[in-house]
């Protein structure tokens, strides 16, 4: 699940929009009493978007490790990266 607002109690943010939810966030919002949280509803992407947005992905971290070269450490964590990001998407 994913914050759809920002979640506060007695005016301080506790978790700001946009946040993942875990299982340790869920059991600090019931030690604050928090009782209510707003969730985005997961979009359905076409295969178009998906494919639009993988390229699009490919480009950002290819453009992240233009220096990279061909050093074997650098090539390893820019697929590890692209991996991560990838799985994000889907």
């Amino acid at each position: 699940m994913v914050l759809g607002e920002e979640v506060t109690s007695a005016g301080n943010m506790l978790l700001p929009r946009g946040t993942v939810i875990n299982i340790g966030h869920i059991d600090g919002l019931r030690r604050r009493e928090v009782t209510e949280i707003a969730v985005l509803a997961p979009s359905k992407l076409s295969a178009a978007e998906i494919q639009e947005r993988r390229e699009a992905l490919h480009g950002k971290v290819a453009h992240l490790f233009r220096q990279a070269g061909t050093d074997a450490t650098m090539q390893a964590l820019l697929r590890a990266v692209l991996e991560y990001r990838l799985e994000k998407i889907e």
